[in-house]
């Protein structure tokens, strides 16, 4: 028996969205390392998730980063499956641009959930309240265009796994029940039939003999 599409689906959208932001978010930290400036890094490769796991790591940073990986893994696998059960078989671009926008939105999410912790480990005085401001700004809107920018590979797999699914028998008595097929004549009409058919309506009553 076929496992169920959608919760197969589901799965390993959850599972390629945590890995990726996982690989997005270490090499990111290699980046910063090796010293590529700040504006082509952040518009190539976003972190979603604040990767934290450093030499000497911040205690809150490593918890807003599981937290954020947590929350974007749990999105994905729900609004993914949730994509696929309500498509229709065989239609993948419904599920190609449903699944790109459950990976933006719970990338989105997710960096709102990781912001406050965020901005609190990196000790900005509260008196500095635009800094504070365009640090949550960054830090939510690095999730989005993470999943803007990548979100498309999980889409595009997802996509092959429903259709690649067999249709139900379910559906496919309905598909076949809502286009009966029409009875064509086994040979052609007679002169008569013709004749009969072309008479006009209503019929006129008998004239008396």
């Amino acid at each position: 028996m076929n496992p169920n599409p959608a919760g197969r689906a589901s799965v390993i959208a959850a599972i390629m969205v945590g890995v990726g932001a996982l690989l997005s978010g270490f090499v990111g930290f290699l980046f910063v390392i090796w010293g590529v400036p700040n504006l082509p890094r952040t518009m190539i490769l976003q972190d979603p998730i604040g990767f934290a796991l450093r030499p000497r790591p911040i205690p809150l940073a490593v918890v807003a980063m599981f937290l954020a990986l947590i929350v974007i893994v749990a999105l994905t696998w729900f609004f993914v499956r949730l994509v696929v059960r309500s498509a229709l078989p065989k239609r993948g671009s419904a599920v190609f641009f449903g699944t790109w926008g459950a990976v933006i939105i719970a990338s989105w999410i997710a960096g709102m959930v990781r912001a406050p912790l965020a901005i609190s480990a990196l000790g900005i005085p509260s008196e500095q309240s635009e800094i504070l401001m365009v640090q949550g700004f960054q830090v939510v809107t690095a999730g989005a265009a993470w999943g803007l920018t990548w979100g498309w590979i999980t889409a595009i797999v997802v996509t092959l796994i429903h259709r690649s699914a067999p249709v139900p028998e379910h559906v496919e008595r309905e598909a076949s029940s809502s286009h009966p097929a029409t009875t064509a004549y086994p040979y052609p009409p007679q002169a008569g039939q013709a004749t009969q058919t072309s008479t006009s309506y209503p019929p006129q009553p008998p004239h008396a003999g």
